[in-house]
């Protein structure tokens, strides 16, 4: 049990779930051969709240992970039947590898993990939503090798057969393709910091990627900053605008602005940096010391 509720483990996403529209539209998402279309690789990840999180150029996506094609698991564990009676499963039957909410209820401890599991499906009966797709996700080893093409179409039948599936399926599933970057900024704004987003640190590896990153939009504002003081000094050189009062407070504002303007983003990027030093040293030295302590005390794996 405790495998497969890591393996459905969306509780990060639960946290923000009132905010994932920022995130994502609430549609499916787009099929395989579509996301090849936007230009993003295809990056395999087994964390269940990565999968359809995208981000420049590629997409995270889990593949289906065995047991959820095992009707024995289905019943065991993530369903129990109506009143009380057994489910008879046709052994062997991909068609039956999805028990249908009409038949099976789920438990009421489980139905979280339940509706992550239908959900995730569901997900994937739109990524392959055509047999192109399900060749790149054969490709990708997305999904066991022993399943076949009409195997696929039969489970998808099932799972889109069910009763008001979107009421039943996790909520994070009724959006589709979740953006990391704004992802990020939820967790910023959450937790009160700019250093731990949804993926710590995904964008700033090194150091060098840091200040490339915010030096570059600060490069930016002092390209407009020069080309704006260039177009004030053609404007004062002008009869109509050298008189101008508003005109010459702008200039006089703007002018003090271009100085003071990048020094500050420029200090402002210093002291985040610091903050990022100094934070990344303590938090390496305090797991150094339980990390120590733990294999000497013979409990370190």
């Amino acid at each position: 049990m405790a495998c497969i509720q890591s393996e459905l483990d969306l509780k990060r996403l639960h946290e923000i779930s009132p905010w994932l529209w920022i995130a994502g539209r609430p549609v499916p998402p787009r099929p395989l051969h579509h996301q090849l279309v936007l230009s993003r690789d295809i990056f395999i990840t087994e964390r269940m709240d990565m999968h359809l999180v995208w981000t420049i150029g590629r997409i995270f996506i889990k593949p289906i992970p065995r047991f959820l094609l095992s009707p024995d698991i289905w019943v065991e564990y993530l369903s129990c039947p109506a009143r009380g009676t057994r489910v008879q499963l046709e052994p062997n039957s991909l068609a039956q590898y999805y028990t249908s909410q009409d038949d099976i209820a789920p438990r009421a401890h489980h139905e979280r993990l339940w509706g992550s599991a239908l959900g995730f499906l569901y997900s994937y009966a739109a990524l392959i939503s055509h047999e192109s797709d399900f060749l790149i996700a054969k490709d990708k080893k997305l999904i066991p090798p022993e399943v076949t093409w009409s195997d696929w179409m039969t489970l998808v039948q099932e799972i889109l057969a069910t009763n008001n599936l979107h009421q039943k399926i996790d909520d994070r599933f009724n959006y589709g393709e979740l953006r990391l970057s704004r992802l990020n900024k939820i967790y910023n704004i959450r937790q009160a910091s700019i250093l731990r987003g949804y993926v710590s640190h995904w964008q700033w590896t090194r150091y060098g990627d840091f200040f490339q990153e915010n030096l570059a939009w600060l490069t930016a504002v002092t390209v407009y900053i020069a080309v704006v003081l260039a177009a004030m000094q053609v404007g004062l050189a002008t009869d109509a605008l050298v008189v101008n009062r508003t005109f010459q407070l702008a200039s006089y504002g703007f002018t003090v602005f271009s100085i003071l303007g990048p020094l500050i983003g420029l200090s402002i990027i210093g002291v985040v940096f610091c903050y990022m030093f100094l934070n990344n040293w303590i938090s390496a030295v305090v797991f150094k010391r339980k990390r120590l302590d733990a294999i000497h005390s013979g409990q370190g794996a």
